[in-house]
């Protein structure tokens, strides 16, 4: 079975590199009000698991319009796909724009949904 990890950190696209952040299918998403702010994550299997296949990830909330998700950095929307991911790095981006007056009193009820199938 595979078991995708999201990395944060230093991460480098086609490396094994960057800090373990969860191997949870969902993650809560925070910010911070008026500070736009875009990280690099990335995805990655396991070394001793399968690779995982069409993989999903999307954004899901009540102020969900406050986060972008991306795979190049320049497309953002709401969701992106992957059709495979092996054992090294594949990066995307998380975008947080919480307005200034925003009243964000529940904003750890947004998260980023990952699903996705186990490789052959």
């Amino acid at each position: 079975m595979s078991v995708l990890s999201i990395y944060g950190g230093d991460v480098t696209a086609g490396s094994i590199d960057g800090d373990l952040i969860t191997t949870e299918r969902k993650i809560a998403l925070k910010g911070t009000r008026g500070n736009p702010v875009t990280k690099t994550y990335a995805l990655r299997a396991i070394s001793t698991s399968k690779p995982a296949c069409v993989v999903k990830i999307t954004l899901d909330g009540p102020q969900k319009e406050w986060f972008a998700i991306s795979l190049d950095g320049a497309r953002w929307g709401q969701r992106i796909d992957i059709p495979y991911i092996k054992d090294e790095n594949v990066l995307f981006f998380i975008r947080c724009n919480i307005p200034e007056d925003a009243d964000y009193g529940d904003n750890t009820a947004n998260f980023l949904n990952i699903d996705y199938f186990g490789g052959v």
